[in-house]
C-alpha cells in the first residue's frame, strides 16, 4: 500500500505531536533502544490512531522536540 507524501506528512506529525503529548507526563524513560511505547491519539481524517497500527508494515519516525521553542 503506497500513500501520498503529503498524507505520509500529516501521519508523520500527528505521531510526533501524539508522543510529545503522550509521554509529556509519564515518569518512565524511554531508553535508546527501547521499543517505543503504544499511545494513541485522534487522527486528522476521524476516528484514531495507534503506533501500533504501524508496527511491522511501515517504518516510523518519531520526532523529538525541545518543550520550549523560544530563543535560548
Amino acid at each position: 500500500m503506497r500513500i501520498s507524501a503529503e498524507r505520509a506528512t500529516v501521519v508523520l506529525t500527528a505521531v510526533t505531536l501524539a508522543v510529545l503529548l503522550a509521554l509529556a507526563g509519564r515518569a518512565a524513560a524511554v531508553q535508546v533502544g527501547d521499543q517505543a511505547p503504544d499511545f494513541k491519539l485522534p487522527a486528522t481524517t476521524g476516528g484514531e490512531i495507534r503506533l501500533s497500527d504501524f508496527r511491522g508494515k511501515q517504518m516510523v519516525l518519531i520526532e523529538f522536540y525541545h518543550a520550549d521553542f523560544g530563543p535560548t
